[in-house]
């Protein structure tokens, strides 16, 4: 998690320091609410979320007296000029003997989507690194005969530092020169892409009313005028560098690795692994597609009740009908679609695969395993609270050391169930 705050602080302070504007500043009031998405949160959200946070942005909106910038240097004109920020984020969720509180730090983008001198809509996006006050551990909860209560318990975290995203709209009216009247309504999402369980995550909405200021009384004009006169003579933009790879039809090869707990009750460590070759092919000066083709390594599934007496069994999860220890249960293949959004030498997107190889469909859900495993095809109906299905997803960040080295940081689900954080490293071609 420390490698997700290291990479994220890196890239705004390289964009600010790029940008070379005044801060601006921005307080909001938050109030909302946690998503009841599984049993245990209808048992254990209690009241609202409340809590404040604080940004710094910086205006990418460049000098127009000086020349335009070409290449990695310049994508903020691709995305007509956006803000990036940090954010500092403070809430109470609702339940302090439950939950307690969150403590959130991550940078963001700031897109503008209408920039009038009376109103501006905008799209905020980031992510970053939260840390929960209570956890599984800290809020359990037992009965008089020792059994654990997991309605009383924190069973959505199972760690004190997670991953923290942010994405919703801003509405702000002028009130001056210098300042302005803020509105929001996101979507924020805390957990720990199951490396500790319990892990169903916090999923929030939360409205905030608060306030921007320009230190620079004329900083606000200067920008907006700017970004009105650029935005209405695109045939100014700046060019690609020669030299940048993701601006041409290439390859990536990616091999990552990781490692996660399968059950809260076995206190337990399994590796992970991914390998990703896609081709990807630039559709606009902000877009790529790729195709990739996608294996994937999980130790989970390593006989989880394969032991001839039970109490050596890898695990006790009750999901998945493992009754040999079979190393090609521990792998899955896949291909998937993955478009990416490209800002300098960031690349983010969110990827979509179907397995084509997957030996697991056939052992889930356990009941239905147990009693004569299923013939399963590529696509099938299923609940994914019993199963995890065909269909899996990636959120990826990508980060160029080199025109062919880059780093890689993504996070593998199945709908909204996380399977596997992935760290690393990939070479483009």
């Amino acid at each position: 998690m420390k490698k997700v705050f290291l990479i994220c602080l890196l890239t705004v302070q390289c964009h600010a320091t790029q940008a070379q504007q005044a801060i601006q500043w921005k307080f909001d009031w938050l109030y909302g609410n946690i998503l009841k998405h599984t049993k245990h949160l209808e048992q254990t959200v209690k009241g609202p979320t409340q809590g404040a946070e604080l940004s710094m942005e910086w205006t990418t909106v460049p000098d127009l007296s000086l020349p335009a910038r070409s290449g990695k240097r310049a994508w903020p004109a691709y995305y007509l000029y956006p803000d990036v920020g940090l954010s500092a984020t403070a809430l109470n969720l609702g339940n302090d003997t439950i939950f307690g509180n969150l403590l959130a730090l991550y940078p963001y983008f700031r897109f503008h989507l209408i920039n009038l001198k009376w109103i501006q809509l905008n799209l905020k996006t980031g992510a970053g690194v939260s840390y929960l006050t209570k956890t599984f551990q800290d809020a359990r909860y037992f009965d008089p005969n020792g059994t654990l209560v997991l309605g009383r318990s924190n069973a959505a975290i199972g760690s004190h530092l997670n991953v923290y995203f942010a994405m919703g709209g801003e509405l702000t009216l002028p009130l001056g020169k210098s300042l302005e009247l803020a509105g929001t309504f996101s979507w924020n999402h805390a957990s720990n892409g199951s490396f500790y369980q319990p892990n169903s995550g916090i999923n929030m909405l939360n409205g905030g009313l608060g306030f921007r200021y320009y230190p620079s009384a004329n900083r606000k004009t200067v920008a907006n005028t700017a970004w009105l006169t650029l935005k209405r003579t695109p045939v100014d933009l700046p060019v690609e560098d020669a030299d940048d790879k993701r601006f041409k039809t290439g390859l990536e090869l990616i091999i990552s690795g990781g490692a996660r707990q399968l059950y809260y009750r076995d206190n337990k460590m399994f590796p992970t692994g991914a390998l990703t070759l896609v081709v990807y092919r630039p559709v606009s000066r902000q877009l790529r597609l790729g195709i990739g083709a996608d294996g994937f390594y999980d130790g989970v599934f390593a006989g989880v009740n394969s032991a001839a007496d039970a109490t050596q069994n890898t695990s006790r999860f009750k999901r998945t009908y493992l009754t040999d220890d079979l190393l090609v249960n521990r792998f899955r293949g896949g291909m998937s679609l993955q478009p990416e959004l490209m800002f300098g030498k960031l690349t983010a997107g969110v990827h979509f695969g179907v397995y084509l190889y997957n030996p697991i469909r056939n052992l889930e859900p356990y009941t239905d395993a147990m009693n004569g495993a299923p013939d399963k095809g590529i696509f099938y109906p299923y609940d994914i609270e019993k199963e995890d299905g065909w269909f899996y997803t990636r959120a990826s960040l990508k980060y160029s050391l080199t025109p062919h080295l880059l780093l890689h940081l993504g996070l593998k689900t199945h709908l909204q169930k996380a399977e596997f954080i992935e760290w690393g490293i990939g070479y483009r071609l």
